[in-house]
């Protein structure tokens, strides 16, 4: 958001004071202008020229693995609306101020979910024209009608190293953690978009770049999977997997930069 010059010379007391009210009012103003544009229509083309370095935003992302692991300890012994209710009483910022830049009402404030997706490709950046575009994929090849937010592996795959009878029995032992996002309709991964950016800023960057996804969780909130494969000849390897799926309604789309976690931009959107 931009200030208005608060360097007015003047012999009167007063006029600095009205100068600083009249900057707040006027920054009030854009960032609601800027929320409206992020749940709203969308420019031509998603090309958004409004300044990205100007006075950027910071944010904190959510830790996918502790809003699982907390809903999962939630879900046995708690309804619904209790959940709900904890949901909504959690630290983060209500949805209102974070996606549409002013407060929330007390009875219908929801809390708001910030989680962060490495971007290492689809980026591409013209400095000619100072235009960045953005049209990176979310999904893993092998569940590709969700968002990936976490996946850890432990242990090694036996793949060219043991045949199959030999492979539990030599260690080679697999337990695949994933935290996925699912969204209502139909699947949209992608998260894409046009932006005016300064060189400067994207070099700052140093492709660090990442996608962050504003959302509100909605139930059933967590399902949970488990499932194990012997080894096969196609795959040597003990495996044991946990796959565990978020829903969730996205707000919007943001690009950031990982490195220092400031906003770049606040326009992009979900495709398929």
């Amino acid at each position: 958001m931009q200030f208005l010059n608060r360097t007015v010379a003047s012999a009167h007391r007063m006029l600095p004071l009205l100068c600083v009210a009249l900057a707040l009012s006027a920054a009030a103003t854009t960032t609601t202008q800027a929320a409206s544009k992020t749940s709203g229509a969308e420019e031509p083309n998603n090309a958004h020229a409004a300044s990205a370095t100007a006075t950027p935003d910071h944010f904190t992302a959510d830790d996918p693995v502790k809003v699982r692991d907390m809903l999962a300890s939630q879900m046995p012994s708690t309804g619904t609306h209790s959940l709900t209710d904890r949901i909504r009483k959690l630290a983060r910022e209500p949805y209102d101020r974070i996606v549409r830049g002013h407060e929330a009402k007390a009875d219908t404030g929801q809390r708001t979910f910030l989680f962060m997706i490495p971007a290492p490709h689809g980026i591409l950046y013209r400095a000619n024209t100072d235009m960045l575009s953005v049209n990176v994929p979310l999904a893993s090849d092998d569940h590709p009608d969700t968002i990936q937010l976490y996946q850890n592996i432990e242990g090694q795959s036996g793949r060219g190293l043991v045949i199959a009878p030999d492979a539990k029995a030599k260690g080679f032992i697999q337990k695949i953690d994933s935290i996925e996002l699912a969204t209502e309709g139909s699947a949209k991964t992608t998260a894409r978009g046009r932006l005016k950016l300064s060189q400067a800023t994207f070099e700052q960057a140093d492709d660090n770049f990442a996608i962050v996804l504003v959302c509100t969780l909605e139930p059933p909130y967590l399902t949970d999977a488990r499932e194990h494969s012997d080894p096969t000849d196609e795959e040597p390897t003990d495996i044991t997997r946990r796959t565990s799926t978020l829903h969730a309604s996205v707000q919007a789309v943001w690009l950031v930069n990982q490195k220092d976690g400031t906003v770049l931009a606040k326009g992009l959107r979900l495709a398929k």
